[in-house]
């Protein structure tokens, strides 16, 4: 399988990539056309083997000049079918041949009975191979799509193929586009379009085909990020798929309530979940009794889904044992039980919460409650509480569509200017609010006789900027219009302060927008960012503009192509190709930072399903929310700038469970700075962002652990969020209180979610 610092393809001979889609018609053949052209224009001999267009003339025109293989006639009961040609492509040698339909089976008589055999064999013969498969045909994976269409699925492909694959590339599209395609006569002949959207073309077939195939992709760019050699360069987890493991011990009653908080938090955050139990000896050494525990603990793990893991102690200390077993997983959240009560003197005890409070670097540490959440003492005003109305969905008129990448480079814009022209062919009144070409001739080229409106200039300490017409826009009322570089900030004195304040504007005048921006702009992952990067990423947008989108789509594009069109001076100028490899463009930065693109895209289809299920459920009458399962969620933070990362990892939790998020500042100086009064207003203005519920209490009786425990009870929070302790130095420090100390001894009704102090 290929490292993941492999070579751009077609440059060695027998590679193979692979374009996976979520169901005919989203493009994968189209797709792959473009590539071989690409290919062809930089010098390598590509030829087409077997390539069915389906009628499909914006397919068809995309052969653009490749050299078409003879196909192979075979006679089968009185008629004649046609294959690829093995004989016939191995004879012509080409440096890449590209075939379609991956998974059909062949006709009897052909060579191989399946076409996956027939590139395999092409492969062996030092033929690179482009090719195409819908993510339902993949062995294993094709279980999960029965269960979501409810259709058997009979061609099929071993996965081991995939994991051969040099490239893999996911070609995304949303339901409602696809299934406009297929109206459109796009996809099937017109007697069979009303059959195929009430079935297969369901709106929830394909999102969950849509979600299946984004989450295949992403984990084969981990399993192949974690094997290259470029990963060592990362500390810690990288990527945005969360890894749970939760630790549990001979009390099966305990292990019970935590395996199945860990099973809980894993189904909501699609995350891995794996079961740690670490026995005193090797297995082979234990006792009839201890196996039997083992054995009951082990079933509990199978029958919740999750991975078992035994380690044996060998003389560690059992925080270590556990520190090291989760950096071996790249856990990502470790799940443990609260330590039992106890005195003040066994403070100086390390036990293995104590040790792993103040030894973790980057993985977050969930230590569960053992009680229920008390009745609350009494409720709180939220009237007070000063919730911002970023949900502004309810007065925007026009439609919100977002195209999401990577990186630069990976063809935002270029693919938006392509679908405007299709959408203009359909009769809509598209112009360009404004593109950025980045000289990018290609793109440029894309423009055509697209409308542009003229931008206007501001004029800003002495020098003139130009800037996007927001109100010529609206002036011109068109049905769409394309705005580029969506994280972008203003110069000072325009309207607005951010262009995604611009689009706010024209989606309320009831103009539909499609706009780009990479991933690494949006404000949660922030950190994230910064740690893979080791760069600080200064725009950045709010995440509810993303969920204002009715679409959003990924644009996939692999870290060895993204780095040829670099290196060809596609994306920058050749003076900065040296600069951009060594930096940014690094193999590993571009791996995670698509993993990153492919979940948040993943995830975003998750919740827009989940939300369809509630609201069909109110509808029905039997809605059901996890929000009474999982409580609210409390961030305690101080006014110092480290709380941002406090909550924004709150903010990715609450979301993915689906609660409410407050944020907390414990006041202990009844006097602030006046730097002191910046920093608390950037993390009140930073919660509102993220929609919080912004609460300041000074603290009772001087004593930060007791506020925080009783504020938990009065707001029936079910989890804190905490930083990480510092690690107390000298005598006097480990006697003298901590607020964490506090909740773990007194907050048994809540789990206590500490943020490690490294974690992205």
């Amino acid at each position: 399988m290929a490292s993941g610092d492999g070579e751009a393809f077609g440059s060695e001979p027998g590679q193979l990539k692979v374009f996976i889609g979520a169901a005919p018609g989203v493009g994968k053949t189209y797709t792959m056309l473009r590539e071989g052209v690409s290919l062809k224009e930089r010098g390598i001999d590509v030829v087409v083997g077997y390539v069915d267009i389906h009628d499909r003339p914006e397919t068809a025109a995309q052969m653009n000049g490749l050299e078409v293989l003879p196909r192979k006639a075979i006679r089968y009961q009185h008629r004649t079918f046609e294959e690829v040609d093995l004989d016939a492509i191995v004879a012509r040698h080409p440096d890449v041949v590209l075939i379609d339909e991956l998974a059909h089976s062949n006709v009897p008589g052909s060579v191989f009975p399946k076409r996956y055999m027939d590139v395999e064999y092409l492969l062996d013969q030092g033929i690179s191979v482009l090719t195409t498969v819908n993510v339902q045909h993949i062995v294993g994976i094709h279980k999960e799509a029965e269960e979501i269409t409810g259709i058997p699925v009979r061609e099929l492909i071993p996965e081991g193929l995939i994991k051969r694959a040099d490239e893999v590339s996911v070609v995304d599209l949303t339901p409602e586009t696809l299934r406009q395609r297929l109206r459109d006569g796009s996809i099937y002949p017109p007697d069979k379009i009303n059959q195929a959207l009430a079935n297969f073309f369901r709106k929830s077939n394909l999102s969950g085909l849509r979600e299946l195939a984004l989450r295949v992709v992403a984990e084969d760019v981990d399993e192949r990020l974690q094997r290259s050699y470029s990963r060592k360069k990362i500390p810690g987890p990288v990527g945005a798929k969360e890894v749970i493991m939760v630790c549990v011990s001979g009390y099966y009653s305990r292990a019970v309530k935590l395996v199945r908080r860990g099973y809980r938090m894993a189904t909501r955050m699609k995350a891995d979940l794996y079961v740690l139990c670490i026995t005193n000896s090797t297995q082979d050494m234990l006792t009839d009794q201890e196996n039997t525990n083992l054995q009951e603990l082990q079933a509990l793990a199978l029958e919740h889904e999750a991975e078992w893991v035994v380690e044996p102690r060998n003389d560690r200390r059992i925080g270590t044992v556990i520190a090291e077993v989760a950096e071996r997983l790249n856990a990502t959240q470790i799940v443990i039980g609260q330590p039992a009560s106890s005195p003040k003197w066994a403070l100086w005890k390390d036990t293995p919460v104590r040790y792993l409070l103040h030894h973790l670097r980057y993985t977050d540490l969930r230590i569960v409650g053992w009680r229920d959440a008390p009745t609350p003492i009494f409720q709180l005003d939220q009237s007070n509480f000063g919730v911002s109305d970023s949900s502004a969905a309810h007065r925007l008129r026009g439609r919100l569509t977002i195209y999401v990448g990577a990186a630069p480079g990976v063809g935002k814009t270029y693919k938006m200017l392509q679908d405007a022209h299709d959408w203009r062919k359909r009769g809509w009144d598209v112009v360009i609010g404004l593109i950025e070409t980045h000289g990018r001739q290609e793109t440029a080229d894309q423009i055509g006789d697209l409308e542009v409106v003229p931008k206007k200039q501001v004029d800003y300490e002495g020098h003139s900027y130009e800037e996007m017409d927001a109100e010529a826009i609206a002036k011109r009322r068109p049905s769409i219009v394309l705005i580029d570089e969506l994280a972008h900030s203003n110069v000072p004195g325009s309207p607005h302060e951010k262009r995604y304040q611009d689009i706010l504007y024209l989606l309320e005048q009831g103009i539909n927008v499609v706009t780009a921006v990479n991933v690494q702009h949006l404000e949660s992952l922030h950190d994230k960012v910064e740690h893979i990067t080791r760069v600080k990423v200064r725009e950045r947008i709010p995440d509810w503009f993303m969920k204002l989108a009715r679409e959003i789509k990924l644009i996939d594009v692999t870290p060895e192509t993204l780095q040829q069109r670099l290196v060809e001076g596609r994306i920058y100028t050749r003076d900065k190709v040296s600069q951009a490899l060594d930096n940014f463009f690094q193999t590993a930065n571009l791996s995670a930072l698509r993993e990153l693109a492919l979940l948040e895209v993943a995830d975003d289809v998750d919740q827009r399903n989940y939300r369809s299920r509630i609201e069909a459920g109110a509808r029905r009458g039997n809605g059901t929310t996890d929000s009474t399962e999982f409580g609210r969620i409390l961030v305690c933070v101080n006014h110092r700038p480290h709380s941002e990362k406090l909550i924004r990892r709150g903010w990715r939790i609450a979301d993915r469970l689906n609660v409410e998020l407050w944020v907390l500042v414990v006041m202990t100086d009844e006097k602030l700075s006046s730097e002191d009064e910046r920093d608390l207003e950037r993390i009140r203005h930073l919660s509102e962002q993220f929609d919080a519920h912004f609460l300041m209490k000074p603290a009772v009786n001087h004593d930060l652990g007791l506020t925080i425990v009783q504020t938990a009870q009065e707001l029936q929070v079910s989890q804190l969020v905490a930083g990480q302790p510092l690690y107390p130095k000298g005598v006097f420090q480990r006697i003298k209180a901590n607020p964490i100390d506090y909740v773990l001894t007194r907050g048994e009704f809540v789990d206590l979610h500490i943020v490690a102090f490294e974690r992205d």
